[in-house]
């Protein structure tokens, strides 16, 4: 018996649970993206274990803060 296969972001899925990692990575990668963005030039992101970190001046901070509301 042949199961059903579907394709996500170019990788074949066969499970559910295949799935589900597929979406939590691309859910991750799009976050950790826009964060990027807002942070713009000269601020320092970092990924820990509790979340991300930001560095910079405050100002810097400031407009961050701005882009991501």
């Amino acid at each position: 018996m042949a199961g059903i296969g579907m394709r996500f972001n170019g990788r074949k899925i066969t499970s559910a649970s295949q799935l589900q990692r597929e979406l939590t990575r691309s859910m991750e990668k799009q976050l950790e993206d826009n964060l990027k963005k807002a942070a713009g030039p000269g601020v320092r992101m970092k990924k820990t274990r509790d979340g991300y970190t930001f560095e910079g001046s405050p100002d810097q901070i400031e407009r961050m803060k701005k882009r991501l509301r």
